[in-house]
């Protein structure tokens, strides 16, 4: 009997595990199955993205990204005016001709004045912008004394700039205009084109030629200098005590002269006088000898 209820019991574990067994496979089996009904609709959901994105970006424009434009150069015009006083004008000049030289500049303007009490060089100078703050340290070093010295800088990159955007744009139109020439149908239609090329030319030329004077003035600085020396031979300084004096002995001199000239130029009136005074005296003295005579009688 116990063996019959041992069999019983060993029979419903074996169906209890082939039951487990079973539904564990059947939950692997749908596990799988899932798994693989979504991995498919994942795959044709990530297929139809990637077609629709594909499209768009082939009926997007491609976006062309601008390299980065450099830093436009500042066009900076530089000019000043000095004055320098000298104890040798003549060697002074010299001086400023071999350092102009050194530092590849010229002048553009050149005067002199020998005045009574001084002597002077007025003098325009161009000089490259980038050697103007040598050329002036130098003659700060120099053994002649500046007096005056003034400096300033102008920012014209905007103006440079605009003009020259803008004769880009007219050499462009001027082309286009000369490609039509060719295809004009008519003989009005060709003096139109040839009137609007004319005119863009002289627009071009007008602002090649303002570009030109731009860069010339800002490649080359512009320094207005006077070297002047004071005629006393005295320390440098145009109010010092000798140089008064000088000035002094010179104003005596000038007013005594004019005197002499004021009574030279009165000599009519001074032979005038002296001759009513000579007929004067005469008529006295006549006087006087007939009241002698007549005493005498």
């Amino acid at each position: 009997m116990k063996r019959v209820y041992l069999l019983m019991l060993s029979a419903l574990l074996l169906l209890g595990s082939c039951n487990q067994a079973h539904k564990g496979e059947n939950a692997a089996v749908a596990e799988v199955a899932l798994e693989d009904h979504m991995s498919a609709a994942d795959y044709a959901d990530a297929a139809a993205t990637g077609k629709i994105a594909a499209e768009m970006s082939s009926q997007a424009p491609s976006a062309t990204v601008d390299p980065v434009k450099p830093v436009a150069e500042k066009k900076i015009i530089r000019s000043g005016t000095l004055s320098i006083e000298a104890k040798d004008v003549k060697e002074s000049k010299a001086g400023l001709d071999n350092t102009l030289k050194k530092f590849q500049g010229y002048y553009e303007n050149e005067s002199a004045t020998n005045a009574d009490t001084y002597t002077s060089y007025d003098l325009v100078v161009r000089i490259p912008s980038a050697n103007l703050d040598k050329f002036l340290s130098e003659l700060e070093r120099g053994k002649d004394k500046i007096t005056e010295k003034s400096l300033k800088a102008e920012d014209v990159s905007t103006q440079y700039y605009d003009v020259e955007s803008r004769l880009k744009s007219k050499r462009a139109y001027l082309e286009r205009y000369q490609q039509m020439v060719s295809s004009a149908k008519s003989v009005k239609d060709l003096l139109e084109i040839q009137e609007q090329i004319r005119m863009l030319q002289e627009e071009i030329d007008a602002s090649e030629s303002v570009l030109r004077s731009m860069s010339g003035q800002v490649n080359y600085s512009t320094l207005t200098i006077r070297l002047f020396e004071e005629k006393a031979n005295l320390p440098m300084g145009s109010n010092s005590f000798m140089t008064r004096v000088k000035e002094a002995f010179a104003f005596g001199w000038n007013l005594i002269e004019n005197l002499a000239l004021g009574v030279i130029g009165l000599w009519p009136v001074v032979l005038l006088v002296a001759a009513v005074v000579y007929v004067v005296r005469t008529i006295r003295k006549r006087k006087r000898a007939k009241r002698t005579g007549t005493g005498i009688k």
